[in-house]
């Protein structure tokens, strides 16, 4: 592949490569210091060496010392920017689920509201009177919170600081990790009880790109916009779906046009090919020129931090910002280049973006893009400007799927047959929408605009709204839990690289890694489905206040509870989880019995109509429903390998029965604090 050729190419893959070490090998703040000075040293030498004399050794030398200072500087800035390396940071100063702590922060960003709270990141900057830093994340109880909060705005917060936590359930989508990845440790609930709002403002960059953006949408309110169109104007242009109608998104997200809702590559070069438009009338000259592209980075920058500074937003402002200082110096821009320019320079100063999917998807979209689509349109060459222009988007749809289709399903588990479809019939809609849009958005700042020309941007989003609902009305097309692990999704990503070499250069060689990469993914599946086939274990959730328990044989499953009908089971997330990701269905639905048997051990649920049985010798204890009765005798007779407390459980049971398995040196296992517990085979 020509492009993995290039010196930044490879500069930029080992930056990457850096990242990814760090993230997995701690070595310590001052270890990494250490070999970034060993390694910048050596480059010096080097440079130096070659400068004075240059041969073929000396410069492969240089070669290699040059991706493996990339990979220290990965490594390094990984350390440089987490939080938890600084001495302030609030990580530092407790440990969690303990006694309240009293918190001064400033509200930073807003966040998809749940049904019971309103979520704002803020930045911590006092903890009990001692100065501190690090983000955290503020729910405000909507039934218990009578404040509005505003970006900027300044709290004094009275209360326990939540850590963040590993997943409770096995597969479940680890949120902990997701917060963590944004630099957000920890979380608390607040009340009116518990909140202070200081009469000062924090007037920062986010604070006027809050301000904006809620003086556009409320002008556009007061224009009679209905509110399901002003969510999608809100995302669409602004680049926030927090108050996107969630039926919408899931419409969007069936019919495979998600990415129009995150504001990326797409809208950030409309936007850029709409100021070039506007610009044009200035004269050609070096000077204009350079007020040209400085006037381009300017409004594109201003773009990316009215949508909130999102990674979709500065990874697309990066790399439009080369483009345009590309077209303004009269050179070629050789577009591998600004591709590998942008991503070296977010991952340098935003090493975590590296591991937000919305980052991974837009970049490998985008470079299947530029690396297959004209190998794609070669393959026909209409004259009529119509098809020409449906082949180009057929052609660009076919490259950007085929590249992330593997990190969708293992992301996501499911693929929307019918994405070409839809994004066939919206491109053009799109293109206007946004232009109507842009112009809108900039009056609204200023003032109402007039109630026929909102009309004008609601019935096209209505329309476009309706096109996307009914192409996800067909259920058919979307393909849904599609079990897809991580080596599953290496050799498709294999097998896709392979086919695209196999597209540009057909010969033995690409044949045969094609036909070999197919074997592999093959492999790989049918490797996964064995492996399942043969496991049998037995899983005791954590279900809030109730009990549910799954017995595995191999790739079915039956579900024990006590509160959860068959409906209920089968849409149950942790159930739904665990099938995705082990390739199992549910085949039996039962009432949780007393006593269960798994591959020769016993295990003993007792709950409020448990029955004491003298010559019972069970090797584990459940414990459910909080039963009334003497724990102590219980466990001294039963004399159990270890006792289960779930989470239908009141917590001075729990409590209760911790301290007697203590007494009795038995081993103890809470679900609801350490999450669930597996017998296995």
């Amino acid at each position: 592949m020509k492009v993995l050729q290039y010196p930044l190419t490879q500069i930029t893959l080992f930056l990457v490569f850096g990242i990814v070490f760090n993230r997995y090998v701690d070595i310590g703040f001052t270890t990494g210091l250490i070999l970034l000075a060993v390694n910048f040293s050596t480059f010096l030498i080097v440079f130096l060496l070659l400068r004075v004399k240059s041969n073929r050794l000396l410069s492969k030398v240089f070669t290699a010392v040059c991706l493996l200072l990339a990979f220290t500087v990965g490594n390094f800035s990984s350390l440089l920017h987490q939080d938890d390396n600084d001495p302030k940071h609030y990580s530092h100063a407790l440990s969690g689920f303990k006694e309240s702590v009293e918190l001064k922060v400033v509200l930073v960003e807003r966040w998809k509201p749940t049904a019971k709270n309103d979520r704002f990141v803020a930045e911590i900057y006092q903890l009990n009177n001692q100065l501190a830093t690090g983000k955290i994340l503020v729910n405000f109880k909507r039934d218990k919170t009578t404040i509005d909060p505003k970006i900027g705005m300044k709290l004094a917060i009275s209360a326990p600081i939540f850590l963040l936590q590993k997943p409770l359930n096995p597969d479940q989508f680890d949120y902990g990790a997701f917060l963590k990845n944004k630099s957000i440790y920890g979380q608390v609930y607040t009340d009116d009880l518990s909140i202070s709002v200081f009469s000062t403002t924090d007037k920062s960059m986010y604070y006027h790109s809050a301000i904006f953006r809620s003086r556009v949408i409320e002008n556009l309110r007061e224009s009679s916009l209905n509110e399901k169109e002003l969510g999608v104007v809100h995302a669409l242009i602004l680049g926030q779906r927090q108050d996107l109608d969630p039926t919408v998104l899931q419409n969007y997200q069936h019919a495979g046009v998600i990415h129009i809702l995150s504001v990326s590559g797409l809208h950030v070069g409309f936007v850029l090919l709409f100021l070039n438009f506007f610009l044009n009338f200035l004269p050609n000259s070096n000077r204009f020129r350079v007020f040209k592209v400085l006037t381009l980075i300017i409004i594109l920058w201003s773009f990316s931090l009215v949508a909130g500074f999102t990674p979709s937003v500065v990874r697309s402002v990066t790399m439009f910002s080369f483009v345009a200082i590309g077209m303004y110096m009269r050179r070629k821009t050789y577009i591998f280049y600004t591709f590998y320019c942008s991503i070296f320079l977010i991952l340098l100063f935003e090493p975590s973006f590296l591991f937000d999917v919305g980052f991974q998807l837009s970049y490998l979209a985008l470079f299947f893009i530029l690396w297959l689509q004209p190998e794609f349109a070669r393959i026909w060459q209409p004259k009529n400007k119509i098809a020409s222009h449906l082949w180009d988007v057929f052609t660009i749809t076919i490259a950007a799927q085929l590249g992330t289709m593997p990190l969708s399903l293992y992301y996501f588990h499911q693929f929307p047959g019918l994405f070409f479809m839809a994004n066939l019939l919206i491109m053009f809609l799109i293109t206007v929408i946004m232009g109507v849009g842009l112009i809108l958005v900039l009056i609204a700042y200023w003032t109402v605009i007039p109630t026929f020309m909102s009309k004008i941007l609601e019935k096209l989003i209505w329309f476009l709204n309706f096109i996307v609902e009914k192409i996800a009305s067909f259920e058919a097309f979307i393909f849904k839990d599609i079990p897809f692990d991580f080596w599953m999704m290496t050799s498709l990503f294999l097998a896709v690289f392979a086919f695209g070499w196999f597209v540009i250069r057909q010969n033995f060689r690409t044949s045969a890694l094609l036909l070999f990469s197919i074997l592999l993914f093959q492999i790989s599946y049918f490797s996964f489905d064995l492996n399942n086939r043969s496991k049998n274990e037995l899983v005791i959730f954590e279900a809030r206040n109730s009990s549910l328990v799954a017995e595995r044989m191999g790739n079915k499953i039956a579900v024990f509870s006590n509160h959860l009908d068959a409906t209920s089971i089968k849409n149950d997330r942790n159930i739904q989880s665990f099938n995705v990701a082990n390739g199992t269905n549910v085949v039996e639905i039962k009432q949780i019995p007393n006593l269960l048997f798994f591959k020769g051990k016993k295990i003993l649920i007792l709950d409020s109509t448990a029955v004491f049985v003298p010559d019972l010798k069970p090797n584990v204890i459940l414990i459910t429903q909080s039963p009334k009765m003497n724990f102590e005798r219980v466990l001294t007779h039963y004399q159990p390998e270890i006792v289960i407390a779930d989470a239908s459980n009141y917590k001075n049971v729990v409590e209760q029965l911790n301290k007697t398995c203590v007494q009795q040196k038995i081993p103890f296992h809470a679900i609801a604090e350490k999450g669930f517990y597996k017998l296995e085979d």
